[in-house]
């Protein structure tokens, strides 16, 4: 109740104290690729709104070329307001926002950086990478509010502020709240993350400074007892329900610091003198610039059991048992980086007049493990990268990539990364393929893991793998089709055990999606599909869906922009990966069967000046079909349930 009184105490001050000039902003609805969250605001890049009010904003990379996306305020998809449910991105959750969810769609991802374990509540968490810096002559302020069933709300809040000639300061913060329908299932995070940058007018030197602290607390049931009683229904309130785990918390705490400073070589603009005009014209030639960045964070986890008298049975039979010492379990981990680049990339590559770019750097890095306070590991490595690209009349790009690291726990890994884009029109539409092949340890946990109640020691071989891509962008149409094989790949077995599969594990998968209009109607359409052999040894549905119809009109001569339709979501059958809070982890089971389900939500959305509004009925065929909407085993997903949200843009 406090919570709310803050939240209505803020949303009525900003009203008050901002003012609310019309605006236009050109609207721009693209999937994300990079997995930022970029859903309030588009990915046009450098496009002024129609007014004089215009605010960019970009995200920090090594290479410190800064591609500048338009804040805009699409209104086609704002009804997903579940950052595990938006573009196109499938998570298995518990059924509650914020609890713990393991990706649907299989994704290979690799890089340079020590690799403790998967974090099951990263859809929910700040990240460094993703930190928006918004460019703006004038104080810019973006709020989020989003509220559903039990007292579920959620805050956003996006501020910047230029103070100086080249000096911003912006704060990001979020604060979220789901007690959820079921007992002990309560989820809760709070983050904000504060930046200042210093970019110099002539563009010839920057530094950027940021501050991230996050949190979270998720109460953990274990799942409802018998799913019985749900799947046949014979008890409506859910309060009511016998859940595994009655006094079981996971705690997070996260935080981190990134400074950043680039020096260009040479100045990007030379004078040139025309008759008797003298101008600044860009150089053909880029001798690039160096850039430093040192990062920070400290990771720290804890699970707790507080009951007097544990259920003992719900845990994997090697758990040690105590009745004499509550359950508590702790990990902290901290990152420090150095890393320097020299490289003259730059974000707009097709209007790239010199035809060849490059990056090459050096990156230290020390990691140190701390488990139940006593238990430390110190790993220290150094990974030489580089990039090179090549671009022929502005239509054809090429592009290798490649890595190694050396010493530490993933001493030896490497990724060697190739690209082919081919680019058609008024470079709207292109084709590409990307082929990659290298080697990686697995997350260092499978390997080693040593607490109170937990104990395994593992040798496991480098994972090689091999992935090529081929996608195709065309008039709204994306398609993209992949195939990945995976030798020793590693994965918690059906005892919450680590287990390896040293033969190769095979994936082939392909995504489609298009949005379609025709007068007042638009339809969105994705799907995707992936066969895995051997499908025992990673589980993921086959098939799944998602398709959006709804009406679209401007009313009151174009003062009020309306939608109203209908959205579905469907996954196919498969068994489905178990959750062991203890662990923070997903592990197999091939006893529970489930999918074959879908979930349907209308919806309202509505734009009034810088106002985006939605209500949705969530979930409307709940019980209708059955009660069989599970994702993960013994969570049952929510019941049909209202939600509302408001995002406003304020200005000045």
């Amino acid at each position: 109740m406090r919570l709310q009184k803050y939240i209505y105490t803020i949303l009525f001050t900003l009203m008050l104290v901002t003012t609310s000039h019309a605006q236009r902003i050109r609207e721009e609805n693209q999937e994300n690729p990079e997995g930022k969250e970029t859903g309030e605001e588009s990915d046009k890049k450098d496009t002024r709104s129609p007014d004089s009010v215009f605010v960019s904003y970009f995200y920090l990379n090594e290479q410190g070329a800064y591609t500048r996306y338009v804040v805009s305020k699409p209104l086609n998809q704002f009804q997903d307001y579940d950052v595990s449910k938006q573009y196109n991105q499938y998570f298995a959750t518990l059924g509650n926002p914020g609890s713990a969810a393991s990706p649907l769609l299989y994704s290979l991802r690799t890089g340079p950086d020590f690799r403790f374990k998967s974090d099951v509540f990263s859809p929910y968490k700040l990240k460094d990478d993703s930190i928006k810096f918004y460019i703006s002559q004038s104080p810019f302020t973006h709020l989020r509010y989003h509220l559903g069933p039990a007292k579920e709300q959620k805050l956003d809040i996006n501020f910047s502020e230029r103070i100086g000639n080249g000096i911003y300061l912006g704060l990001n913060a979020r604060f979220a709240n789901a007690p959820g329908i079921y007992q002990h299932q309560r989820n809760f995070n709070s983050g904000a993350t504060f930046y200042a940058a210093f970019l110099y007018p002539t563009q010839r030197y920057g530094a950027i400074i940021t501050y991230r602290h996050d949190k979270l607390a998720n109460n953990e049931n274990g799942g409802i007892s018998d799913v019985n009683v749900f799947n046949e229904n014979t008890e409506t309130d859910r309060k009511r329900y016998t859940t595994n785990l009655n006094n079981s918390i996971n705690r997070g705490i996260s935080s981190g610091i990134i400074l950043q400073q680039y020096f260009n070589i040479l100045k990007p603009n030379v004078v040139k003198k025309v008759d008797t005009t003298t101008m600044l014209v860009p150089r053909k030639f880029d001798a690039g610039r160096i850039v430093y960045t040192m990062r920070y964070t400290r990771t720290g986890n804890a699970y707790e059991d507080q009951s007097t008298s544990p259920n003992y049975k719900y845990y994997p039979e090697y758990f040690y048992k105590t009745d004499t010492v509550l359950i508590f379990d702790s990990i902290r981990h901290t990152h420090f980086e150095n890393c320097f680049v020299y490289s003259n990339e730059v974000p707009d590559t097709l209007g790239k007049s010199f035809p060849l770019q490059y990056s090459f750097g050096i990156r230290f890095q020390t990691d140190k493990l701390v488990r139940d306070t006593t238990i430390e590991d110190v790993f220290r490595q150094t990974v030489p990268f580089g990039m090179l690209k090549g671009i022929i009349k502005r239509k054809t790009v090429f592009k290798a990539s490649a890595f190694l690291v050396l010493g530490g726990y993933n001493g030896g890994d490497h990724s060697i990364d190739g690209s082919f884009y081919q680019f058609f029109g008024k470079h709207s539409y292109k084709a590409y393929l990307n082929v990659s092949k290298g080697s990686m340890h697995p997350d260092y946990y499978f390997t080693n893991y040593i607490t109170d109640y937990f104990k395994w020691d593992n040798s496991f071989a480098a994972q090689n793998y091999l992935k090529g891509e081929f996608g195709v962008v065309l008039k709204g149409f994306d398609l993209r089709a992949s195939y990945t094989r995976v030798t020793n790949y590693v994965y918690l077995n059906n005892k919450v055990l680590p287990e390896v599969y040293a033969d190769g594990l095979n994936v082939l998968s392909g995504h489609v999606s298009k949005e379609f209009r025709l007068k007042h109607w638009i339809t969105n359409v994705y799907a995707a599909v992936q066969q895995i052999t051997p499908d025992t040894v990673l589980q993921l549905p086959a098939f799944i869906g998602k398709l959006t119809i709804c009406y679209d009109a401007m009313l009151f001569q174009n003062a009020l922009h309306f939608q109203t339709g209908i959205s579905g979501t469907y996954h196919s059958q498969w068994y489905q990966d178990a959750y062991m809070p203890a662990l923070r982890a997903f592990y197999h089971q091939r006893s529970y069967l489930a999918g074959n389900y879908p979930y349907l939500d209308v919806f309202v959305n509505f734009n009034i000046k810088r106002a985006r509004f939605f209500v949705k009925y969530e979930h409307f065929n709940a019980g209708l079909m059955g009660y069989n909407y599970l994702i993960v085993p013994d969570y049952p997903q929510a019941d049909a349930a209202f939600k509302f949200g408001i995002s406003w843009l304020f200005f000045d």
